[in-house]
């Protein structure tokens, strides 16, 4: 070792690194991977051929026993003089190439399907071999206008029903000085005795006006006043003596159509009348975007549905279907949270009684509850097959007098099972102001649960 790497610790005579050559690396994957693909090809070539050769004969003769359970009849030539189909024999073989099926004009007409019963009861089915197709037909702009036509026909002819209500409500201004503010709203003819004729309106509308009139035409006028009305629904009922109106325009009046809507369903077409958008004699048209929700209201409830037009604070007025049949009256006062800034429609159904009520100015009774519907899952909890779940009683009530607590399940009406509020509201209907009823109740509050009976003395609900 020379003198100068004598004192170099770190000196290494021979350092080598062997490195494999990178083409024979690749060589050793590449050709495998090639290798692979062509034998996965073949492979696939040779399924499939197999496949094709073998298949016919396979179906053949594992379904040589089985047969077709469809059977085509052979039409009968024209002008052959059989007029009669010849029944088919189910096990005999069709021969689709000899018998092709016939081939359908649009142009040929197709005699009605005849069944007719032979001597011995068996049906003969008289089948026309060549129906024929009704050729369809787009619509157009012809067609549109026709559909909005009959729409205009259905709005004047339910018109004859709805008339313009203005009401003067006393005021004063800013600085104190009386004023007089006109308010108009809409009245639909639900009612002609023969002295009187009976129009639903909005209570807010009428209830503190000192005079109320109905318009006629645009110089026709007849005085009107306020026959009853419901405080919690915000409806009244006003009256027009028929001597106020001239016998040419009374003519022209109609009751209105009251339906139902319980079948009212979503989608459903609807059309609002009077002063939907806040303007008298408006229109709008649309369609029923959700159902199912219902309002309490005391000792009953409401059914609420809701549409996709839109309804403002002035909105008023009626919804029909396209039958002409009032279905719902527009609200503004009775509304959830859920939907209060929707378009929502008292449904008409359950407001029938209060509405013949109020006709005949009969009293409305009361218990004095707040209830709701319990849920089947609910009654199983508490162990109950019926019933109405009382969440408030009103104070100085009937209900509260008698001892009734909220949290209490009210199972029947003396001896008529309450299932709903419905049953409950018909229930204490049938009886007169001062009639004494028993309560059958369930008291869920306390450590335990217990049935019990209580006596009630309903009262004539005061507005």
């Amino acid at each position: 070792m020379s003198e100068v790497n004598k004192d170099n610790k770190k000196f290494e005579f021979i350092k080598e690194q062997v490195v494999p050559k990178k083409r024979k690396k690749f060589r050793k994957w590449f050709i495998p991977f090639i290798m692979t693909i062509f034998m996965a090809i073949v492979f696939g070539l040779v399924a499939a051929l197999t496949f094709c050769i073998a298949e016919p004969s396979l179906f053949r003769l594992l379904h040589k026993d089985e047969h077709n359970p469809f059977t085509l009849p052979t039409p009968t030539p024209v002008g052959s003089g059989n007029e009669n189909n010849d029944s088919i024999d189910d096990d005999s073989e069709d021969n689709f190439d000899d018998d092709p099926l016939p081939t359908i004009h649009p142009d040929e007409q197709k005699p009605d399907v005849q069944d007719t019963n032979d001597s011995n009861g068996q049906i003969d089915d008289q089948v026309d071999s060549n129906p024929v197709i009704i050729p369809t037909k787009d619509a157009d702009i012809e067609d549109y206008i026709a559909i909005y036509k009959d729409i205009k026909k259905l709005f004047e002819e339910t018109s004859k029903s709805i008339l313009t209500v203005s009401s003067i409500i006393d005021g004063k201004d800013w600085f104190g000085n009386p004023i007089e503010r006109r308010i108009y709203s809409t009245g639909v003819v639900i009612e002609n005795d023969g002295t009187n004729l009976m129009l639903l309106v909005s209570l807010d509308r009428v209830k503190d006006a000192s005079s109320i009139m109905i318009e006629i035409n645009d110089t026709t006028f007849a005085n009107a006043v306020l026959h009853d009305y419901e405080s919690e629904l915000n409806i009244a009922i006003i009256s027009v003596s028929l001597i106020d109106i001239p016998p040419k325009f009374l003519r022209n009046i109609n009751v209105a159509n009251i339906g139902e809507s319980y079948t009212l369903a979503v989608g459903s077409p609807i059309i609002a009348m009077g002063s939907p958008n806040g303007y008298p004699e408006s229109i709008d048209m649309g369609i029923v975007t959700s159902k199912g929700s219902v309002v309490s209201i005391t000792d009953y409830e409401l059914d609420l549905f809701n549409t996709n037009m839109v309804f403002n604070d002035e909105s008023d007025g009626i919804l029909i279907n396209y039958n002409g049949e009032i279905v719902g009256l527009i609200t503004r006062t009775l509304k959830k949270e859920l939907n209060k800034e929707l378009s929502t429609v008292l449904g008409i159904s359950k407001i029938k009684s209060y509405i013949n009520r109020m006709i005949n100015k009969k009293p409305r009774i009361y218990c004095g509850i707040i209830a709701e519907n319990l849920p089947q899952t609910v009654m199983s909890g508490y162990n109950v097959t019926s019933g109405v779940y009382v969440y408030e009683v009103k104070r100085d009530s009937p209900a509260f007098n008698s001892g009734l607590m909220s949290g209490d399940i009210i199972l029947n009406v003396e001896d008529r099972i309450i299932s709903n509020m419905s049953n409950f509201y018909n229930a204490i209907s049938e009886y007169e102001p001062g009639s004494q009823v028993t309560l059958n109740i369930k008291r869920t509050t306390g450590t335990s649960d217990k049935e019990m009976e209580i006596k009630v003395v309903l009262e004539e609900k005061k507005q």
